[in-house]
């Protein structure tokens, strides 16, 4: 079996073309930073092997994830499964390849919070160390 592992410009001339992205993502991922496509699939790894039934056979594929690791598990699980290796594509890199590529994310910016400790020396303690 040989994936094709494709980067980020490649993908995006494929999905152009008529591709589906196919994000294997978990959810919590998915909510921090997610493609800017018109169409995106989302089916997270850990529940892939359960929901997989529902993609198209006759149609190009770009799965993609993070860094490019676990779309290519699941590239490989689809061919076995019996699509057609010609038709599946692994975004090697990943949204972050994406990314760096220029191509469109939403990001969520991440804020913080420290919680004021009851005691100067953050112990809980109400007699304080």
């Amino acid at each position: 079996m040989n994936i094709k592992e494709i980067t980020a410009n490649e993908a995006k001339e494929l999905l152009t073309a008529g591709a589906l992205l196919l994000d294997v993502r978990e959810n919590d991922e998915i909510e921090q930073k997610e493609f800017l496509h018109d169409e995106v699939l989302n089916i997270p790894f850990s529940i892939f092997d359960e929901n997989y039934g529902e993609l198209p056979k006759d149609r190009k594929i770009v799965v993609a994830c993070h860094l490019g690791i676990r779309s290519l598990r699941v590239a490989q699980f689809l061919v076995i499964q019996g699509w057609d290796e010609a038709n599946i594509f692994s975004l090697e890199g990943g949204i972050e390849a994406w990314q760096k590529a220029g191509l469109p994310v939403k990001t969520v910016s991440r804020t913080f919070s420290f919680a004021k400790p009851a005691t100067s020396c953050g112990c809980g303690s109400s007699g304080c160390c």
